[in-house]
């Protein structure tokens, strides 16, 4: 049965007659006002929030060590000192870098910029990248969004008689590396009121204090970098990003100009949901897998022609971003089928791309709600590396703190780490987390709770869609309202997108949509349409110059009170098989049924006198007390051809016997496409029934996943047999293997596998009797 992802804490609560001379008062929506008391503000602190003013930005003098930094600056600068701006590769990184160095250039200062290499520097200072920076002349270096953990990297330049000022806003560490100077908004004894301040932020204060004006055509940059980086949405920050989205919707810059173009989104007015879902995303990718030092030459340069050139190249690597992250995360989600019973997931292979697996974490996380952690393993030196996402209900810091012994490397926060460790000790971290989460009372159980107001579902309009943009700019900790909906009539569901993973309805007039659906969901909803419950949010759609609502659901259950009852009792057991014998088949006046015709002949001998056996779909003569559905279906509609027949037994006992499981076996990659071409075509032929273990062994890979990948290719032109000689065919056109046949009919049986042989096996009775009735 479907079960929403999240907790709901439904916001209900009547107004009082304070509250209605104070709506009136401030002239407000009530929607509106219940949300902002909720947050718990106070009437002048309601005007403060929906009315941010610059003249509220904060002295920058008032951050710890401003001052000393801003003077070492100006002495490089007068002097004509060779600085050296070092940066991070992420979007607050390059925003960060961006804004320091058009502020130096300003100020006339000799001054170049340095993005460190994800894959060979790492995050943070780096001591072979400052040997280098010195080696060609660094007289200063300041770091941007960077730089606190960077004891050992610090403490060496300022030996070789540089200086470096930090300008950082990550956690402080006990051990604080001996810079020259350390700009942090939340430095102990610091009198600077407001310490969310993303990287790009900090550097605004910095460059504010440099130029002694707010230097408002950084604006755009530091709302980039404050919302990409996702650090709270209020205060000072809540400021920045008001004016710097004026400011980007109007921006000059050729390179943003040129990405909002390419990215087929320059008519729409930028938001902050345009940030975190479309301009962020992209300049991150640019990081992700190759160098981000091109994106602070998008951001800055005033070149047309190079700017489109940049933004060109910033587009294609995402797409190439998008389609790893893909793979990874479909390999992941496969793997995922047998370790249902983990509190937290832990999942690595090698072939995985590094700057990824972040991403694929938080995709993990959002579905399976459980805390992540996807790693690569590099096959050279036997280490995975990777990435670790979490949910509220579980401190993924604290859990690994305190087990570095079995790490290689860690670091991280509540709700992320990164990580590596030796491959012979993932069961030991398995092991660890599993316990940590118990120490946690982490359960499968547990939810993360969602506030959601309640809405009634006449009140979803665009008038109330607008109302609600006098909240913006949304972000951390001022997201975009969640609302529970009710009173409403669920008119239609339907299935629609290419792959009809793409939920849409119609409810009581209104257009409702959801994301990454299965099938099986899709069918429990259309059979207890008056069970479903949904929250979600309220949104624009334009279509053919139309403009109606439409809301997005985040979550949706049944409401098992109201689910469509079954008049007979529970017909169905599910009492899953890993193995069968001969023995299996021994029971007098028994019904078999199977769907894999293979296993059905092998079968049909061994029956005793009275027992039958039948195929799915050949309904001649079959009925009886009892059943047994032995296998499982590779397609759901081949089970919704069965479903009928099943009324006419009093008993139905479900095997889901698999011959070989095909979430074991896994999607092909990429990565695994590309080795096993490239080996064919630099053979002249193989023998491939022969030689297939030591193939699978060459290329290290899963035998079964070659043979899948062979089948593939077979049917799609790229190979021919030729006496049982397999090689390679010269200038084949690109095809979309995800497409072949073959392909498709191995995705269809691991979605198969997911519902009858992974899910709870309750979960599943209760829907098979549904279906029944």
């Amino acid at each position: 049965m479907i079960d929403s992802k999240k907790q709901w804490n439904i916001i209900d609560e009547k107004l009082t007659s304070s509250d209605q001379a104070q709506l009136q008062e401030l002239e407000l929506n009530p929607v509106v006002y219940r949300i902002l008391k909720n947050k718990g503000y106070t009437s002048d602190e309601i005007q403060a929030f929906l009315n941010p003013s610059p003249k509220n930005l904060y002295d920058p003098y008032l951050m710890h060590d401003m001052q000393k930094g801003v003077e070492r600056i100006q002495q490089a600068v007068i002097e004509g000192q060779k600085i050296v701006i070092y940066g991070d590769y992420d979007v607050d990184g390059i925003t960060s870098t961006s804004i320091m160095y058009e502020s130096l250039e300003q100020l006339g200062a000799n001054v170049i910029y340095y993005i460190p290499d994800r894959f060979k520097d790492g995050y943070g200072p780096n001591k072979e990248a400052y040997q280098r920076l010195i080696e060609d002349g660094a007289q200063l270096i300041v770091t941007v969004d960077n730089g606190i953990a960077g004891k050992e990297a610090i403490e060496f330049a300022q030996k070789q008689g540089v200086d470096v000022v930090v300008t950082d806003h990550h956690e402080i560490p006990n051990d604080l590396p001996d810079a020259y100077a350390i700009i942090h908004p939340r430095f102990a004894g610091s009198e600077y009121p407001f310490g969310g301040l993303s990287g790009a932020g900090v550097a605004f204060k910095v460059a504010a204090a440099l130029l002694e004006e707010l230097p408002e055509d950084a604006l755009d940059l530091v709302a980039l970098g404050t919302v990409a980086d996702i650090v709270p949405l209020k205060d000072e920050n809540r400021i920045l990003v008001k004016y710097g989205l004026q400011v980007l919707n109007q921006t000059i810059r050729p390179g943003i100009i040129s990405l909002l173009e390419k990215s087929g989104i320059a008519e729409k007015k930028v938001t902050t949901d345009t940030i975190g879902y479309s301009i962020a995303p992209r300049l991150n990718a640019l990081g992700r897998i190759e160098n981000a030092n091109e994106g602070v030459e998008l951001l800055t340069t005033l070149d047309d022609q190079r700017a489109d050139q940049l933004a060109e190249k910033t587009v294609k690597l995402n797409a190439k971003r998008q389609d790893i992250v893909n793979d990874i995360y479909e390999q992941a989600l496969a793997m995922l089928d047998s370790k249902q019973d983990d509190l937290v997931n832990v999942v690595a292979a090698k072939g995985w791309h590094e700057g990824v697996l972040g991403i694929v974490a938080s995709r993990l996380v959002d579905q399976t709600g459980k805390p992540t952690i996807v790693l690569g393993i590099d096959s050279k030196t036997n280490i995975a590396k990777g990435s670790g996402r979490s949910i509220e209900a579980f401190h993924m810091f604290n859990a690994l703190d305190g087990h570095r012994d079995i790490l290689e490397k860690f670091g991280g926060h509540h709700m992320a780490c990164g990580l590596s460790v030796d491959v012979n000790k993932l069961p030991q971290l398995n092991a660890v987390l599993n316990l940590e989460a118990k120490k946690q009372n982490l359960t499968e159980k547990s939810k993360e709770i969602q506030d959601v107001y309640e809405l009634s579902i006449k009140d979803a309009t665009l008038e109330m869609y607008e109302e609600l943009n006098a909240l913006e700019p949304f972000g951390e900790e001022n997201p975009r309202p969640t609302f529970y909906f009710k009173d409403f009539q669920l008119e239609s569901v339907n299935l629609i997108g290419k792959k009809q993973e793409t939920l849409k309805l119609k409810v009581s007039g209104v257009d409702a949509i959801k994301f990454n659906v299965a099938e099986d969901e899709y069918t429990e909803i259309k059979d207890n349409t008056t069970a479903f419950q949904f929250i979600g949010n309220l949104a624009a759609n334009t279509w053919k110059n139309q403009t109606n609502i439409q809301i997005q659901i985040s979550d949706m259950k049944l409401n098992s009170s109201e689910l469509q009852k079954v008049n007979e009792p529970n017909k169905v057991v599910v009492a899953r098989k890993t193995q069968l014998k001969t023995g299996d088949f021994l029971a007098a006046n028994q019904t078999y049924i199977f769907f894999n015709e293979k296993l059905y002949q092998n079968v049909r001998p061994h029956l005793v006198h009275g027992s039958r056996a039948f195929l799915y779909n050949d309904f001649s003569n079959l009925a009886g007390k009892e059943a047994v559905i032995v296998d499982f279906p590779l397609k759901l509609k081949d089970f919704e051809i069965l479903v009928p027949q099943l009324k006419k037994f009093d008993k139905i006992t479900f095997w889901c016997f698999s011959v070989k499981s095909a979430a074991k076996i896994g999607l092909p990659s990429r990565n695994d496409y590309a080795k096993v071409y490239r080996f064919f075509k630099s053979v002249k032929g193989v023998d491939f029934k022969k030689d297939v273990n030591k193939l699978a062994n060459t290329l290290q890979m899963k035998k079964d996943l070659l043979v899948l990948i062979m089948q593939v290719f077979f049917e799609v032109g790229f190979v021919k047999i030729d006496n049982g000689v397999v090689s390679g065919v010269d200038n084949v056109a690109p095809q979309n293997l995800e497409q072949s046949e073959v392909y498709q009919k191995h995705l269809q049986k691991i979605k198969s596998e997911q519902v009858f042989l992974t899910s709870n096996p309750a979960k599943l009775e209760q829907w098979i009797n549904e279906l029944i009735k």
